[in-house]
């Protein structure tokens, strides 16, 4: 293994991450702020925008 981490991962992959339904992602990426795309016709989501979102969720949840 080279060692390179992914840039961008599936809807599934999210989930796993996340510890959600891959329904529930699917419903988080229509939401604005997300950092999903589309790349052909796979949806992605950026790995850096997620921890992003992620950070700026819980932010707003502290407040």
């Amino acid at each position: 293994m080279d060692g390179l981490q992914p840039l961008a991962v599936s809807p599934a992959e999210c989930a796993r991450l996340l510890g959600v339904s891959r329904p529930t992602v699917y419903t988080i990426i229509n939401q604005d702020g997300f950092p999903s795309f589309k790349l052909g016709t796979r949806t992605l989501i950026s790995v850096d925008g997620l921890r992003a979102w992620i950070a700026k969720k819980t932010e707003v949840n502290q407040e």
